[in-house]
Order: structure tokens, then C-alpha cells, then sequence
């Protein structure tokens, strides 16, 4: 279902006209939306949930960084020999094998990862102000010292010693919602949430507007129509999940 179709529902349906345009553009209801969409995202997994984000290291490359990570499942790296899954590793404990800056540590193949810090404190810092101190080699800080909030990422060592291509695996957030329309074309996103199951997303925006009012009552009942599809939607992934698993005999 286009999210426009079911913006213009969920004004239809609380009454909130003011919340889109006279042509249905957004003019508040998307904050509802996306809040939304990133709590059903939090509260259940599914099909969708998982994904690969793709990057290739060059030589001496030393971590990964992308947006929309949310959760690190497995990292593996590629070459033309072959794939490879990497050992996951406690940061500190990699920190105390690979304890040189960066710069100084002997290239290799990566076997390794740890998920990376990313946050500098103050929250400001850049690489430029980090530069003045030791042990500050492997913090991945942005230029404007903003970055860090939208991004998660990996650290790899020991650093590359080639090209390769790494794949993270992990549970990601689904796209920002957006629709907007020109001369009677709407650009819009598209999300497992509108196009699978429109009627949930819709039913979580309608609580996240009653919880936001603070209208508990309201958001309450909502809420417990929502479980109800969050449940079988539980029961679906246990369902697949658990088909054609068999023992294995020791």
C-alpha cells in the first residue's frame, strides 16, 4: 500500500486534518508515522528485519562504518580465494592484542572484529581536536563531531592488507518514511511496514498519537490491538524458524 494512502487513512481515522496538507502532504503525521515504524522495529523481528550492507576495504583499512545499524549479527569478509565469517571479539580485548595505533600495526588479513565505539566524549570532539592525544588512534570521530549518533560499525583487525569486501550483517532500521507530491506524482517511501502490513503501521501511529496527547486510555486500547498482530506476527518467524530443523545426532 502506498504510504501516502496510508497517511490519508490515519487522518481519516483520528480526525486529525490538521496533521496533513489539503493534498494529503505530510504537516505533522510523519513524525507520528516514524516514531512509529522505529518502535515496531524495536518491539518485533521479522523477514525484513535482517540485512547485509556491503563495503570494501582497501589496504590498511582498519573498521567499517554505515548508517541504520542496529543490531551486529555476523561480519565476513571476501576476496576472490574465497568467504570467510570473522571471530567476534570484546573490544578490550582487542584493544589488549592489537595495542599500537593503527597506523603502526602490521597489515594481514582481517580475522577478526569487535563492534566499534563510536562515541567521543565531549560529544563535539573531532578528529582534528582528538589528534592532540594519545590512545585517541582508533576513535572514529566525524569532522563536525556529529556523526556518531547515526552511525554504528565494526572494527577489524588486524588491519587489511589488500582489497577485500566486508559484509555486515545485522538488523537494520527500515527507511524513513516519506511522501511528497508534484503536479499529481507522489515520491514516497516504501517499507516491510506499508507493504506488507499497512494496517499495523497504521494502528502503531494511532497509539504513538494518543501516547504523545497523553490520552492513556487511549493509547492503552490501542496498544492492546497492537499486540494482538505483533503476537501472530511472533508466531509467523517462530513458525519459519523452527521448519525443517532436526536434531543432529552426536
Amino acid at each position: 500500500m502506498d504510504y501516502h494512502e496510508i497517511r490519508t487513512l490515519f487522518a481519516k481515522r483520528s480526525g486529525r486534518y490538521d496533521l496533513v496538507d489539503t493534498d494529503w502532504s505530510d504537516n505533522g503525521a510523519d513524525f507520528f508515522f516514524n516514531s512509529a515504524q522505529r518502535l515496531l522495529d524495536r518491539l518485533v523481528e521479522h523477514e525484513k528485519s535482517m540485512a547485509r550492507s556491503y563495503h570494501i576495504l582497501a589496504s590498511g583499512s582498519w573498521y567499517v562504518v554505515t548508517e541504520g545499524l542496529m543490531a551486529i549479527k555476523e561480519v565476513w569478509l571476501s576476496d576472490a580465494d574465497g568467504k570467510f565469517k570473522l571471530e567476534k571479539k570484546d573490544i578490550a580485548e582487542l584493544r589488549d592484542t592489537y595495542y599500537e595505533e593503527p597506523a603502526d600495526l602490521t597489515v594481514g588479513t582481517p580475522s577478526f572484529y569487535a563492534p566499534a565505539v563510536l562515541r567521543p566524549y565531549p560529544d563535539a570532539s573531532t578528529e582534528t581536536t582528538l589528534a592532540a592525544f594519545t590512545d585517541a588512534g582508533d576513535v572514529i570521530a566525524s569532522d563536525d563531531g556529529t556523526g556518531h549518533y547515526t552511525y554504528n560499525g565494526v572494527i577489524l583487525m588486524p588491519p587489511a592488507d589488500g582489497a577485500y569486501t566486508l559484509s555486515i550483517w545485522g538488523k537494520f532500521r527500515s527507511p524513513e518514511l516519506s511522501a511528497v507530491v508534484a503536479e499529481a506524482v507522489w515520491t514516497e517511501t516504501k517499507s516491510y511496514w506499508t507493504e506488507l502490513h499497512p494496517d499495523i503501521l497504521l494502528k502503531a501511529a494511532l497509539y504513538e498519537l494518543e501516547a504523545f496527547y497523553r490520552n492513556t486510555e487511549g493509547a492503552k486500547d490501542w496498544k492492546a490491538i497492537l499486540d494482538v498482530d505483533l503476537i501472530s506476527l511472533d508466531s509467523m518467524m517462530a513458525d519459519q524458524e523452527m521448519s525443517d530443523i532436526q536434531e543432529m545426532e552426536g
